[in-house]
C-alpha cells in the first residue's frame, strides 16, 4: 500500500491552548495508510558463505534476487540433495517454498511453490527438513490450522511432492509452532510443542510407509510442559530432546527406545541460567553440546561429557549480546560453528578455534562479508568444504503491518505469539492514577513485551498503550478540572513519566522502543477521563489532552512516536480525525460496523472479542471495510490460536 507522508493540513480547526497550537503536532509517526499483505517480516532469504571470492572468505549472496522468488518470513531450512542445496522457507502468504540451485532457465538459483504443487496446505511456523537416504525429502511443519504435516517428495499421486497430516495420520494432537525431525537408525521421529504445552513425539518406524504414533513425551517422562520449540539429537542411539520449560530452565528429555522417557533440568544441574526460545543441541562423538540465548542476551553453551557443565560464550569469546534462536553445525570431527543475530542485526559466527588464545572466538559476518543486516533465525549447513548460512535479511526499516494481539499475559504466551508470527503485539504499559503523573498502576508489563521481542530476535511492531487520567484531581483542593489547560497539564505530566519509564529499559538490559507510544483516556476511574461525556466531553480538551501527550513525550525523548486510542463514537463526535496522530480505534467482535465518518489519520484497529479461529476476523480488519494497518485481536475468554 502507498505510504503516507502527510495528513490533511486543519487550520480551520487550530485552538490556541496553553499557548501552543492543539493540531500539527510534529512526529506524529504514521508511516502508513492501508492494510497490507504482511503477516509478518517479509524479507529476502540470503546466503552467507565462505566460498573466499571477491577477496574475501565470507560473501553474502540475495537468493530471493537470484531465483526471482519471493520473501520469506522466520527462519529456512537447508539440506544437501546430491550436488545441490535445497532450501525451505515458509512464503509470506503462507507456501511453503523450495530454492534450489539446479540451474535451470538459465539461473543458478530457483524457487518452486511446494503448497502449490503438492495441493497442500499453507504453513503457519517454520519448516524443518530432513534427507532420507541420500533421495527422500521430508518437511515437516505446522499447518495453518495447527496440525503437523509432512511434505514428501515421494511422488504420489501424480505429483513429484505430496503433503500428509501426520497429526491425523498418528491421532496426536496439533502442534503449536516448529517441530524437530531427527532420523533414529530407520526410524523418524518428530518432536514439537502441543497446543496443551506438553512435549508431543511423532514416529515413524518406517517413513516410507506413513505409519505415524504420537506419545506424550511429558507425561511418559512425568516431566514439566515446554515454554517454547524443541531441538532433538540422536547421539549413542539415545534420542535428546531438549527445549526451555515455562519458566526457562533447559530441559532435557531422554529415551534409549521402547516407549520410556525422563527428563532432567539442566538449568538446576548445572547452575546456569534461564533461556529464551529453541535451543540447538550438536552430537560431537560421546558428546553432547546445546546452545541457547540465555535471558541475559548472552549465547550459552550446556555441554555434557561424562556430566553436564555450562559456558557463557558471549563472554568466552568477547561477543555480542544476541536475539533469536542460534544455529549450530558440526564442522569436520571437532570444531563447532554457531550463528546468531546479534542485537545490532549483525550475522555473527561463534567458533572454537582456539585462535588468539581464546577456546571461543567471535566473528562479524555481516562485516566480513560487506553484507547485508539479518532478521530471523540463520540455519547453517555443511556443504564439501564449506558452511552456508541461510538467514531473511534486512529487516524491514518500516513497522510490519497486519493483524496481531494485545493483552497477552507477559513471557511465554507473548514469546509462543511471536513464534507463531503474529506480526503487531500490543500491551498496557500502566494504568492511570488519580495523581501526577496520572499514569503508573501496574507498570511491567510494557518492559516484558519488548524483552520478549528482542529475545525472538525478529521485527514485531510494538504498540505500547498506557492508560492515562485525566485532571482527575488538579482542582482547588483535589477537585476535578475540566478546563483544556487541566488536561494539557494531566496528559503533558503523563507523556513526560511515561518517556522516562521507557528511557530506563536499558537499565534493564533491554535497547529498544516501541514503534507507537498510545495514550489510552480511559483512566481511573474508568470514565474515560470525562472527555466521553459531561463537563470535559468537548473537542478542545481531546484536542488539548492528546497534544499535552504527545509534547510530553517529545520533551523527553524526540524519537518517541505518539498515538492516541479512542472509539468510533469518539472519533466522529470530537472531530478526532482532524488531530495529527495516528488514532487507534476500538471496535469490537462479532459484526463490528464501520461508522467512522473520516478515516484520514487511522493506524489500525484494536479488536475485543475475537475467536478461534480467527481468519475471518483477521480478514476483517485488512479488508476493504476496515483497511487498517496495524490491528489487533484480545481473545475473549482466555482463547488463543496462531493466525
Amino acid at each position: 500500500m502507498p505510504i503516507r507522508s502527510r495528513l490533511v493540513a486543519l487550520a480551520a480547526s487550530v485552538t490556541l491552548l496553553s499557548g501552543v497550537a492543539v493540531v500539527g503536532f510534529g512526529n506524529v509517526g504514521l508511516s502508513t495508510s492501508g492494510a497490507s499483505a504482511l503477516t509478518g517480516a517479509a524479507m529476502p532469504l540470503q546466503e552467507f558463505v565462505n566460498d573466499g571470492a571477491w577477496g574475501r572468505l565470507w560473501n553474502n549472496y540475495n537468493q530471493t534476487a537470484d531465483s526471482q522468488g519471493p520473501a520469506i518470513t522466520g527462519r529456512p531450512s537447508a539440506i544437501t540433495y546430491g550436488s545441490s542445496v535445497h532450501v525451505y522457507a515458509r512464503a509470506n502468504g503462507g507456501d511453503l517454498m523450495e530454492f534450489d540451485n539446479d540451474g535451470v532457465g538459465r539461473r543458478l538459483w530457483n524457487a518452486y511453490d511446494l503448497t502449490q504443487s503438492a495441493g497442500g496446505p499453507t504453513i503457519g511456523a517454520d519448516p524443518v527438513a530432513v534427507l532420507i537416504g541420500g533421495t527422500a525429502i521430508h518437511v515437516f511443519a505446522e499447518s495453518a490450522n495447527g496440525d503437523l504435516v509432512e511434505f514428501n517428495n515421494d511422488g504420489s499421486g501424480a505429483h513429484v511432492w505430496s503433503v500428509h497430516d501426520v497429526t491425523q495420520l498418528a491421532g496426536g494432537l496439533p502442534i503449536g509452532g516448529d517441530p524437530s525431525p531427527v532420523l533414529n537408525g530407520s526410524a523418524l521421529d518428530v518432536f514439537a510443542r502441543d497446543t496443551n504445552g506438553d512435549l508431543e513425539e511423532f514416529a515413524d518406524s518406517s517413513p516410507a510407509s506413513q505409519s505415524w504414533s504420537a506419545l506424550n513425551v511429558s507425561s511418559v517422562a512425568v516431566g514439566p510442559q515446554i515454554g517454547g520449540d524443541p531441538g532433538a539429537v540422536v547421539s549413542g542411539g539415545t534420542l535428546h530432546v531438549y527445549a526451555g520449560s515455562i519458566t526457562g530452565d533447559l530441559l532435557e528429555f531422554t529415551s534409549a527406545g521402547g516407549g520410556t522417557w525422563a527428563f532432567s533440568d539442566l538449568t538446576q544441574t548445572t547452575g546456569g541460567p534461564t533461556i529464551t526460545g529453541r535451543p540447538s543441541p550438536v552430537a560431537v562423538g560421546s558428546t553432547i553440546h546445546v546452545y541457547a540465548r540465555t535471558s541475559t542476551g548472552d549465547l550459552g553453551e550446556f555441554a555434557y561429557s561424562g556430566s553436564w557443565g555450562y559456558s557463557d560464550l558471549s563472554t568466552a569469546a568477547g561477543g555480542p549480546a544476541i536475539g533469536g534462536d542460534p544455529g549450530a553445525v558440526l564442522y569436520g570431527v571437532s570444531v563447532i560453528h554457531v550463528y546468531t543475530e546479534a542485537t545490532t542485526g549483525h550475522l555473527t559466527e561463534f567458533v572454537n578455534d582456539g585462535q588468539g588464545g581464546h577456546t571461543w572466538n567471535a566473528y562479524d559476518l555481516t562485516q566480513g562479508a560487506g553484507g547485508t543486516t539479518v532478521g530471523g533465525d540463520p540455519s547453517p549447513m555443511v556443504y564439501g568444504a564449506t558452511v552456508h548460512v541461510y538467514v531473511g535479511g534486512p529487516p524491514p526499516a518500516t513497522p510490519p503491518a497486519g493483524v496481531g494481539l494485545y493483552g497477552l499475559d507477559q513471557g511465554a504466551p507473548t514469546a509462543q505469539a511471536i513464534e507463531d508470527n503474529w506480526p503487531v503485539i500490543g500491551d498496557t504499559g500502566a494504568l492511570g492514577t488519580q495523581t501526577v503523573p496520572y499514569s503508573g498502576l501496574n507498570e511491567g508489563a510494557d518492559l516484558a513485551t519488548g524483552q520478549s521481542i528482542v529475545a525472538s530476535g525478529r521485527r514485531i511492531t510494538w504498540l505500547s498503550f498506557w492508560t492515562v487520567s485525566g485532571p482527575v484531581a488538579s482542582g482547588a483542593g483535589g477537585t476535578p478540572c475540566y478546563t483544556s489547560d487541566c488536561y494539557y497539564s494531566a496528559s503533558f505530566s503523563a507523556g513526560q513519566w511515561v518517556a522516562h519509564t521507557i528511557d530506563a529499559y536499558p537499565a534493564a538490559g533491554l535497547h529498544l522502543k516501541p514503534d507507537w507510544v498510545i495514550i489510552d483516556p480511559e483512566g481511573y476511574p474508568d470514565n474515560h477521563s470525562g472527555l466521553d461525556s459531561g463537563p470535559g466531553a468537548v473537542s478542545a480538551n481531546w484536542f488539548s489532552f492528546l497534544q499535552g501527550w504527545n509534547n510530553g513525550l517529545t520533551s523527553i525523548d524526540p524519537s518517541l512516536r505518539a498515538g492516541f486510542y479512542a472509539d468510533q463514537s469518539e472519533v466522529n463526535n470530537f472531530d478526532l480525525s482532524s488531530v495529527q496522530l495516528p488514532e487507534f480505534v476500538a471496535i469490537a467482535f462479532p459484526g463490528p460496523q464501520n461508522i467512522l465518518t473520516n478515516t484520514n489519520n487511522v493506524a489500525g484497529y484494536i479488536a475485543f472479542g475475537a475467536t478461534c479461529p480467527a481468519s475471518d476476523e483477521e480478514q476483517t480488519l485488512v479488508g476493504s471495510a476496515w483497511n487498517g494497518a496495524y490491528n489487533t485481536l484480545q481473545f475473549a475468554g482466555g482463547a488463543y490460536c496462531a493466525p
